[in-house]
């Protein structure tokens, strides 16, 4: 009875955004994969609305944004579940408990698996505008929210504030709410006991390795490559130039070391490397950064020598971007995957030679601690318009 009655509850809900113009997400990647991952971690089936570790969490969410409300909500295949809140009166309680994902604002996270959710102001954004059309609009103008995502690195909810007024955030409030989010996922896992899938990515036991991946949400990537390298290799000395190239990786590598960076690989003339991995330490930005400016004194410092020796000049352009990443181990190499690889990879190869090609991603996460000249917006191949940075310095 009390299912069916819940079944009745949701079905109006639905025909209610239906007519209010309220569309669904569609065509979202890994859709299966993501409900599985829910579904092993058991979580729709998880009341934890009494707990005081969840609810705190949701109400330090509103101290760090100025925020008046905030909650817990896990994505199923066709509902959304509030599991914890702050602020909300018992009869908002009642409304948000479980309602249909496609009236949800929570949805559109799926679009962008990984990247905050944030909406100035919802009456003015195409997908949330017509919620001012549902017959119990409760007010809400501004949203934020960070994606919960698991050790396996789907998204399974998220992590959001609401306010009455329209807002904006700053990158200090929206890293702040990651950490939050990072730490439901992580009590949630622990909650039910769920067996640790990540890979162990220092361990030295080759019979332990897997292909399994773990999530970090906060990294920074570089990618170094050498500038005219396919001409040089038609044009020089095989062992010669192999020489040459060795002598910048194993400074790289030491570079690397200084800075608490993790080398990933080298692919040909390309340079690999990350921070933020395996401790998550907020400095990632900072000495990844700080890394790449020692990386193009010692390509300068080189080349000095060369140039004594009547040997050609080598050119690198560097490109870093942060965000999240997957990690782990296939057979025996270490390597990252993730939408802020590809970035990474494309603004080293959209930089220009002597020069640190950054991200406004990036730029962020050094929280003033570095110059940086503005390059404009530039289009990087398959992700449209981005504004970027060129490297100066770390202050």
């Amino acid at each position: 009875m009390e299912a069916d009655l819940r079944s009745e509850n949701l079905d109006k809900l639905r025909k209610l955004g239906a007519d209010a113009g309220l569309e669904p997400v569609t065509n979202l990647f890994n859709e299966p994969q993501r409900l599985a991952e829910v579904k092993r971690l058991g979580i729709l089936d998880l009341d934890i609305s009494l707990e005081r570790r969840y609810n705190a969490i949701t109400q330090v969410a509103t101290y760090l944004t100025d925020c008046p409300q905030s909650s817990i909500n896990i994505l199923g295949s066709d509902v959304q579940q509030c599991k914890a809140s702050f602020g909300f009166s018992p009869e908002q309680k009642g409304m948000i408990e479980e309602v249909p994902r496609e009236i949800s604002v929570c949805q559109f996270s799926l679009e962008r698996p990984g990247q905050p959710l944030i909406i100035e102001n919802l009456l003015e954004d195409e997908r949330t505008k017509n919620w001012i059309n549902m017959p119990f609009d409760p007010g809400f103008r501004f949203y934020a929210s960070l994606p919960l995502i698991s050790s396996r690195g789907f998204t399974i909810g998220t992590l959001c504030v609401f306010d009455h007024k329209s807002k904006v955030i700053d990158h200090g409030q929206i890293d702040g709410l990651r950490l939050l989010a990072d730490q439901v996922i992580h009590m949630l896992e622990q909650e039910n006991s769920v067996p640790d899938n990540s890979i162990k990515i220092d361990q030295s036991d080759d019979s332990q390795k897997t292909s399994e991946g773990q999530y970090f949400s906060a990294t920074s990537i570089l990618f170094a490559d050498f500038v005219g390298f396919t001409n040089m290799v038609e044009n020089s000395d095989p062992g010669e130039l192999l020489e040459i190239l060795n002598t910048f990786f194993n400074g790289f590598d030491r570079i690397t070391a200084k800075h608490n960076v993790r080398k990933v690989k080298t692919i040909g003339d390309c340079y690999m490397c990350v921070s933020g991995i395996p401790a998550q330490q907020q400095t990632h930005a900072q000495e990844i950064c700080a890394a790449a400016i020692d990386m193009l004194k010692f390509v300068d410092g080189t080349n000095i020598q060369f140039e004594v020796l009547g040997k050609p000049l080598w050119k690198v352009r560097i490109g870093i971007h942060s965000g999240p990443v997957i990690a782990g181990m296939l057979g025996n190499a270490f390597d990252i995957w993730g939408d802020a690889v590809n970035i990474a990879a494309r603004l080293e190869s959209s930089g220009e030679p002597g020069k640190i090609h950054i991200s406004e991603k990036t730029k962020d996460y050094l929280q003033g601690s570095a110059t940086v000249a503005e390059r404009g917006e530039i289009d990087l191949k398959n992700k449209g318009k981005w504004a970027t940075f060129f490297l100066e310095g770390i202050t």
